[in-house]
């Protein structure tokens, strides 16, 4: 198991934790109050200390192992109702859009930093997806505090809402399915 390899899944994990972070707080500002926004908050609070460590380490400890492997079954939980296939609405469909483009931003940004941490090019592409990511983030947070105000949005606003969730939707199973990844990237053994 190498480092950057390790570094990878704590990565991944951290993208999946970004992702629940932002649709728990999508939920608590736009449909109902988030059951689970404290635990995720941990979730992330954790991954963020542990991460900054590893880099300067390159070795996990015993604790930190034991912590990411509570939190890939915390997260593999929680993604189970991620998706609700009987939810048409727009404020779940902006937490969809939402969660999902923000954690592809931690994603590609970590990417970016894994190269400057392993000293390896990981592209000129990823500086104009950082970009991407960046400017899409940033307008769905503005989507988002305009619909918790009560501003309803526009047909162009809502068909590409719609256009994005769909594209969602269609790489649901290979979201779920990169879940089962992240422990043996980590090197961490899951608890039956």
């Amino acid at each position: 198991m190498t480092a950057k390899i390790q570094y990878n899944g704590m990565l991944l994990l951290a993208s999946y934790v970004q992702r629940l972070f932002v649709a728990e707080q999508v939920k608590g500002r736009l449909e109902e109050e988030s059951t689970q926004l404290a635990t995720v908050k941990d979730y992330f609070d954790s991954i963020n200390a542990i991460m900054p460590m590893f880099t300067q380490t390159k070795v996990l400890t015993v604790t930190q192992g034991e912590k990411l492997r509570a939190i890939v079954s915390g997260v593999k939980d929680m993604m189970q109702h991620y998706f609700e296939s009987l939810n048409t609405s727009y404020e779940y469909k902006l937490r969809i859009v939402t969660s999902s483009l923000f954690a592809e931003k931690l994603m590609v940004s970590g990417i970016l930093n894994l190269g400057k941490i392993f000293n390896e090019d990981v592209g000129t592409d990823m500086k104009k997806r950082e970009q991407f990511y960046e400017e899409r983030a940033t307008m769905m947070n503005k989507l988002v505090a305009a619909h918790a105000a009560g501003n309803a949005p526009t047909e162009q606003v809502v068909a590409v809402i719609n256009n994005w969730f769909e594209g969602i939707m269609k790489q649901q199973d290979h979201i779920l399915k990169d879940m089962e990844k992240i422990a043996p990237m980590i090197g961490i053994a899951e608890k039956e």
